[in-house]
């Protein structure tokens, strides 16, 4: 509501109510017969005045209320409890409902790039390590063909490069690590962000909070010795709302930041244990034909 609008109205009030008052006693002393029936009738004239002076105070009122809603923002949204509160952390709650918002969009940007990735689907691994042991690689390059996950892909790129020797081998571990930190690289996109608005939330929190109490004890001294202790308590505990506004913003943050760095954590291990898996698989489809044999000369021993 514009501020000029409510001391007129309330100097309109003030004067409607004087002259309420005035024709009261007027009509009063008319009865008692002190009064003419000339000076009655001005009375009765300032009684409709007065009624039309009030009609004024509740026509401005009603103005005033009509333009307050009639910004930028809808009236269902002006209602809100929250809306109302950041409204009155200023500019400080303003920035920390952007970071929220970010926060939230960011979240969900990545929990929908995490399900078409395939990092929920990881249980892949052992049927893999089964193939490779049988030494049936066309299961296996299947089987990695049918997943999504960053560590399918990264199996599919070393089933296609040699591992016969060493030399061949350790270069094919030098591609296929440097392949992996690029895609787990890629997943960590957007964590630093969600980790900036963790931290830093509650610190803007608190300077709202110490730039309110300075605003606060500045009014107290502009009013001396006639300080109204209302001043004081009002001041505070809209310094202290944008602190608790900057927790309730960095809580959730700090939680979903941690859970996806896990999600992340574990797509890495996934990844590097196929790659050792890839990189090893001609010894691991021997294992099965060297316990065989060492089984096969037990036996001929204990005979």
């Amino acid at each position: 509501m514009p501020d000029n609008i409510v001391p007129a109205a309330t100097d309109s009030a003030q004067s409607a109510a004087s002259s309420v008052a005035g024709t009261a006693d007027t009509v009063a002393q008319a009865a008692a017969g002190g009064v003419d029936p000339g000076t009655a009738q001005g009375a009765v004239d300032g009684v409709t005045g007065a009624a039309g002076a009030d009609q004024m105070v509740d026509g401005a009122l009603q103005g005033g209320t009509a333009i307050a809603h009639s910004g930028w923002v809808p009236d269902a949204i002006a209602t809100l409890p929250v809306f109302d509160l950041i409204d009155r952390a200023g500019a400080v709650g303003w920035i920390l409902a952007a970071m929220a918002l970010i926060g939230l969009m960011l979240f969900f940007y990545k929990m929908v790039g995490f399900i078409r990735r395939g990092l929920f689907t990881d249980g892949f691994v052992p049927d893999l390590e089964r193939h490779l042991v049988a030494g049936d690689d066309q299961q296996a390059l299947t089987l990695l063909q049918r997943r999504r996950h960053p560590a399918a892909e990264i199996g599919r790129l070393g089933m296609s490069l040699p591992v016969g020797d060493g030399d061949s081998r350790e270069s094919a571990s030098d591609l296929i690590a440097s392949r992996a930190h690029k895609e787990i690289d890629g997943l960590n996109g957007g964590l630093r962000l969600m980790s900036a608005i963790a931290v830093l939330s509650p610190l803007l929190g608190l300077l709202g909070t110490v730039m309110g109490m300075i605003n606060a004890f500045q009014q107290m001294e502009g009013a001396g010795s006639r300080i109204d202790p209302s001043v004081l308590s009002g001041g505070i505990w809209l310094a202290l709302l944008t602190t608790a506004i900057g927790l309730v913003v960095a809580i959730p943050a700090t939680a979903l930041h941690m859970w996806m760095q896990g999600i992340v954590n574990r797509a890495a291990a996934v990844t590097e244990e196929v790659c050792t898996l890839i990189i090893n698989r001609g010894e691991l489809a021997g294992r099965d034909s060297h316990a065989a044999a060492n089984i096969t000369r037990l036996r001929h021993a204990a005979e």
